[in-house]
């Protein structure tokens, strides 16, 4: 889940003086140079990529149930990268000031959605890496389960859960104003009473730690060990290409491509959701003071972990041009529409040779 590590402190809404203590400043350059200066970088190359692979994802010939799913997810990562940004432009100079009121007031909403979109992009990975172990661990029952029907109702019910799951966001905050050091009004988010309730506070994090971060991670890390396992033993079992196993063959090779691309994008998930995961837990533990160098230690941690998740969320169309034949012979074709008809062309000449050729062997055979 996204946490805005940069809050130094829930503080209460009649506070009149803002606390400007000296910043440790390791908390101070990684935010700085994160949300500043390599945010925007990472957003706008992941806004291109995930626009990029919807619109390969959604043409006819990439229609599948994994490739809904993948789809799905380009959104969930556009929106999430859309939001997180508008999240950073609070460290940008002069944000605090009085006439960007209107920025404060929605800030809590968008919270809410970069809350909801990040959920949405952890359970959508799950979703399809489940139906991916049951179509490689369990073929039989995976032909009558995991149907592209199937797959956009999970999709609907992801995105529905994770909005109503997260929707409590914007009432943990209220726009309020403070004075500070020189007597300047600044504007700054406050903590409603509901986000003052212990028991609120208690349960909430605890539910938000363990439904969006610890039981996704177990899940694909497990679902991983399984795939992984399949495709080694479906490469150690594969029989000799031959001219009758030719097409067979050709068939489990784009499976199994196809399910190494999806171990690649897990194990990039779990690697940027991890450290958040390890935050998390020490925190469980450990409620350092704040302003305390721990404290601010701690918060500048917080700018990278949440830095990762943003580099996962623009990543994935990096591992589909990389591993995915397929997905990058569709992108060719998309931007460069003539070579459609250069590469139809070749399919149906290739399909005549390989035609003639088998009927040629067969009556050698005989």
């Amino acid at each position: 889940m996204e946490r805005d590590f940069d809050e130094v402190e829930l503080l209460p809404a009649n506070l009149t003086v803002c606390s400007h203590e000296e910043e440790h400043w390791f908390r101070d350059n990684s935010r700085q140079i994160i949300q500043r200066f390599l945010v925007p970088f990472v957003v706008a190359v992941g806004v291109m990529g995930n626009l990029i692979t919807i619109l390969v994802l959604t043409r006819r010939r990439m229609s599948s149930s994994t490739n809904n799913y993948l789809s799905a997810l380009a959104v969930a990562d556009l929106l999430y990268l859309l939001f997180h940004f508008t999240l950073s432009l609070k460290h940008y100079p002069g944000m605090s000031a009085p006439d960007k009121i209107i920025y404060w007031t929605y800030r809590p909403y968008v919270l809410w959605l970069t809350d909801a979109t990040n959920a949405a992009s952890i359970w959508l990975t799950v979703s399809f890496t489940l139906e991916r172990y049951i179509a490689v661990c369990h073929p039989l029952r995976g032909r009558m389960s995991c149907t592209e029907s199937r797959a956009r109702k999970v999709i609907v019910l992801v995105f529905v859960l994770c909005l109503l799951l997260t929707a409590s966001t914007p009432f943990e905050h209220l726009v309020s104003v403070c004075l500070n050091s020189n007597g300047t009004k600044e504007l700054y988010l406050a903590a409603t009473t509901l986000a003052q309730n212990k028991h609120y506070r208690s349960f909430y994090f605890s539910f938000t730690t363990i439904v969006m971060i610890f039981i996704p991670i177990f899940l694909l890390g497990i679902c991983n060990i399984f795939l992984v396992s399949a495709v080694h033993r479906s490469k150690s079992k594969r029989p000799d290409l031959t001219q009758d196993r030719g097409h067979s063959n050709y068939r489990q090779n784009q499976e199994n491509k196809i399910t190494l691309t999806l171990v690649m994008v897990v194990s990039l998930f779990i690697i940027c959701q991890a450290p958040t995961a390890i935050l998390l837990i020490y925190q469980i533990f450990v409620r350092n003071k704040p302003n305390s160098n721990a404290f601010n230690i701690e918060l500048g941690l917080g700018n990278i972990f949440n830095f990762l998740v943003c580099v996962n969320s623009a990543s994935n169309f990096i591992l589909y041009c990389i591993m995915s034949d397929k997905y990058r012979r569709t992108l060719m074709m998309t931007l460069v529409p003539c070579l459609a008809k250069t590469k139809k062309s070749r399919t149906f000449s290739s399909l005549a040779s390989f035609r003639n050729s088998t009927r040629h062997n067969h009556s050698t055979c005989s």
